[in-house]
């Protein structure tokens, strides 16, 4: 992060009639290039092999969700200091939506996975219905390591995220504004220690799934919500997001796997990860929130890249069970060998099962959660 003066975001797409901040159409771009990460790690062997995409995008997401929600927030923020609005009816308001925009999907894929018998779903089903599923993976992993998750294991993260709503709004609109920035750094500063302290006490090496495990992702995204408003332009910890911090994520990541390449520095991987990812990940959503100039926006900006950002959540909720279902609904119908030709994490199953992918989670949109989202507008922050 430079010493550079505050520089205000620029956002050339329009605003919501529902929501205080602008649509910012490259985050969009960046979301479906984070779901693609995300899905080429679960699908594609050689994807695994070096570096951990599905971890990066899954720490983009991380990010986007700070700096969305808080940005959000900040204003409801500004709504109560001046009147406009109580503190129940904020806080009312904001739970509504993401309540109407998560829930829906979340819990008919729990119900498809259930009744699906999808592995890792029915054993920890009381979990999974409470958002604690990170929480059950992380239990499970230290009586059985490496046996957790299953077809579900990716819920880990929409658990995280959930508890992140859950809290954090109350720190937005109760804390004193001027502690907010020192707020967020202190949380992105507790993510690595928390994972030192407890993979050293544990040796759990899924502990980033913890909340605090996996803190300051979702800190810095927020802190960044907190640079680019004008109220806190000179406030003393204040900077924004600059060079520094890709390259200070990039340097730390690159350690980070050439310490993987050995067997020792077990603890410095797992410190690591998240914060360098973070780091590189929060400039990259500044650039994009600002937007992007060149090839870069215009990729981003792209039709079909904002299409797939736009159903990106039924993406991440739906991609993993479906190379067990499928299978599943052929032998049902008596082609028990219909999938075998696709083998296992190889190139073609990547491309099938991407594109069936896709195409469940856009009918998912168009007939289920875009409906639904629509009763959104009936509770405005205004």
């Amino acid at each position: 992060m430079t010493a550079a003066p505050a520089t205000p975001i620029s956002r050339p797409a329009t605003a919501s009639a529902t929501t205080p901040l602008p649509h910012m159409a490259q985050l969009d771009g960046l979301r479906a290039i984070a779901a693609g990460m995300v899905v080429c790690y679960h699908f594609w062997g050689p994807a695994r092999q070096y570096v951990e995409l599905g971890g990066i995008g899954v720490r983009v997401f991380f990010v986007l969700s700070g700096f969305l929600i808080t940005g959000i927030l900040l204003r409801s923020r500004a709504h109560l200091d001046s009147g406009q609005t109580a503190a129940g009816i904020a806080l009312r308001r904001f739970y509504i939506r993401r309540v109407l925009r998560i829930f829906p999907l979340y819990y008919l894929a729990l119900a498809i996975a259930w009744f699906g018998k999808v592995s890792g779903a029915r054993e920890g089903m009381l979990w999974h219905a409470t958002y604690l599923s990170n929480v059950h993976f992380f239990l499970v992993n230290a009586v059985h390591p490496g046996q957790w998750g299953g077809h579900v294991g990716h819920f880990w993260s929409l658990a995280v995220e959930e508890q992140f709503y859950l809290l954090w709004p109350w720190v937005i609109l109760f804390a004193r504004r001027s502690w907010l920035p020192g707020i967020a750094l202190g949380m992105a500063a507790v993510g690595p220690i928390f994972r030192f302290v407890v993979f050293s006490l544990t040796g759990n090496d899924i502990t980033p799934v913890l909340p605090l495990g996996c803190v300051d992702s979702l800190a810095l995204g927020a802190y960044l919500a907190m640079t680019v408003l004008p109220e806190f332009k000179s406030h003393p910890l204040v900077r924004p997001i600059g060079a520094t911090a890709l390259w200070s994520g990039l340097l730390l990541f690159g350690a980070q796997q050439a310490a993987g390449q050995t067997h020792g520095f077990g603890v410095f991987r797992i410190v690591s990860f998240d914060l360098a990812v973070a780091l590189a990940g929060v400039w990259l959503v500044a650039r994009a929130a600002e937007g992007m100039r060149g090839l870069a926006g215009r990729a981003l900006e792209s039709a079909p890249l904002r299409y797939l950002g736009t159903i990106s959540y039924g993406i991440y909720v739906y991609h993993l069970m479906l190379p067990e279902l499928l299978p599943r609904i052929a032998r049902r119908f008596g082609h028990p060998n219909l999938f075998a030709p696709l083998g296992n994490l190889t190139l073609p199953f990547l491309l099938f099962y991407g594109a069936a992918t896709i195409a469940v989670a856009a009918v998912s949109w168009h007939l289920f959660e875009g409906p639904i989202n629509r009763f959104k507008a009936r509770f405005e922050y205004r």
